[in-house]
């Protein structure tokens, strides 16, 4: 209960209001119970969550029911990212967990809903429902791109570009280049790895963000997505990962 209600009872009591006082206090805890079920997630429809092993190697078949919907995050949503990292508002949370589950800014909840993956710390992935169709980004008109700048530079760190020529070069990468086998990469090596965020009209509120490798001898390497092998020691990371053409290494590389 905020210190304002508490001061308006404490001022009826005072004014021997006792009666009215208790009316009141029975009323302000029920609305102070208002409250922090709402902070909690209380009240909210519950999803109940599950996990299997993915038709795909090397991921995980995660979904997430409340009644007769069902949604899930796999390969085909492991590339996409939430735009906004606290999504609202929050429509539903975890049943064992009360973690969160929110609306995305820009997606129907009958589409797209992002469940909250993190401990701590928030942590939100999109799932999707299973009578949306899958994001096709083989075919999707993508209008902008950013990507971490290998030069590194302080003040400007990021590439962004609208380039129709440059995004379809990437599209064409990823979609019809030859993979080359570079075996686990440890997970610390992680610091020259980054992501490119690619907006889609197609898919408001979330990015196609296909992985980028900055390899010490200064090729660079594009994965649709990643996955992570947790038996190993270090934990590796593994991918499809396909050589950037030229176009694209020149524009990664721009100082």
């Amino acid at each position: 209960m905020s210190k304002q209600r508490w001061l308006l009872l404490a001022a009826l009591l005072a004014a021997g209001g006792i009666g009215v006082a208790l009316v009141l206090a029975v009323a302000l805890g029920f609305v102070a119970g208002l409250e922090e079920a709402a902070a909690t997630g209380a009240g909210l429809p519950v999803y109940t969550s599950e996990q299997s092993a993915s038709a795909h190697a090397g991921y995980r078949h995660s979904t997430l029911t409340c009644g007769n919907d069902v949604f899930v995050n796999d390969y085909e949503e492991a590339a996409l990212q939430i735009a906004t990292a606290d999504p609202q508002p929050a429509i539903g949370r975890f049943l064992i967990s009360d973690a969160k589950v929110c609306a995305i800014p820009g997606q129907p909840v009958t589409a797209y809903v992002a469940g909250d993956c993190g401990s701590e710390m928030p942590a939100y992935v999109p799932y999707r429902n299973i009578k949306q169709p899958p994001f096709d980004w083989r075919t999707a008109a993508f209008r902008e791109m950013t990507a971490w700048r290998v030069s590194q530079n302080p003040r400007n760190p990021y590439l962004t570009t609208s380039n129709a020529a440059l995004i379809a070069e990437l599209v064409r990468v990823l979609r019809d280049g030859a993979p080359v086998e570079l075996g686990g990469i440890p997970f610390g090596a992680g610091t020259n790895m980054s992501t490119i965020k690619m907006t889609s009209d197609q898919l408001p509120g979330l990015e196609f963000c296909p992985a980028i490798y900055f390899r010490g001898n200064g090729t660079i390497y594009l994965a649709e997505s990643l996955t992570m092998d947790w038996r190993s020691k270090p934990s590796e990371l593994h991918a499809r990962w396909i050589p950037a053409s030229p176009m694209l290494t020149e524009w990664l590389k721009t100082p």
